[in-house]
């Protein structure tokens, strides 16, 4: 039986405000979003990830001044069941499926965002599953059990 994954809270590191509506838009349509803040900075990421719980983060490949493999390591190394999805226009297959291997939890083209709901629920379904598998009693958002 699925996961009822409810509404998420969502941080979207993403440059390009155009592309940051078309995937809230995405995931308020298939109604997976609570709240959905867009950072565009390495000083606004830390400062989002530092003041809320997140359910998922959503990544730009190429976002000015916030580099992507950096990023990556550091929410794999404080929030380690906090699902990262890589979504990008601009960084093809074969680097994506690199950053799939190296700790993203998901890759989808922005050109393909009709792949983001199920990637979505794909990464919860799984974060929830690595979390009982820790601590069966855990409650709160993924995030915050990660913390």
């Amino acid at each position: 039986m699925p996961l009822d994954i409810g509404q998420l809270n969502v941080l979207c590191i993403e440059d390009t405000e155009s592309d940051y509506l078309l995937i809230e838009r995405t995931l308020r349509l298939a109604n997976l979003v609570g709240r959905c803040e867009r950072v565009e900075t390495t000083e606004a990421l830390n400062e989002a990830l530092g003041g809320s719980q997140w359910d998922l983060v959503l990544s730009d490949y190429a976002v000015p001044g916030v580099y992507f493999t950096d990023t990556l390591r550091h929410l794999l190394h404080r929030y380690p069941n906090l699902p990262v999805i890589l979504v990008s226009g601009t960084i093809g297959e074969i680097k994506a499926s690199v950053m799939v291997e190296v700790g993203a939890w998901d890759y989808v083209p922005k050109d393909r965002l009709d792949r983001l709901v199920p990637a979505v629920k794909r990464a919860i379904e799984r974060a929830s599953a690595q979390d009982t598998m820790r601590s069966p009693a855990a409650g709160g958002s993924i995030a915050e059990r990660s913390r």
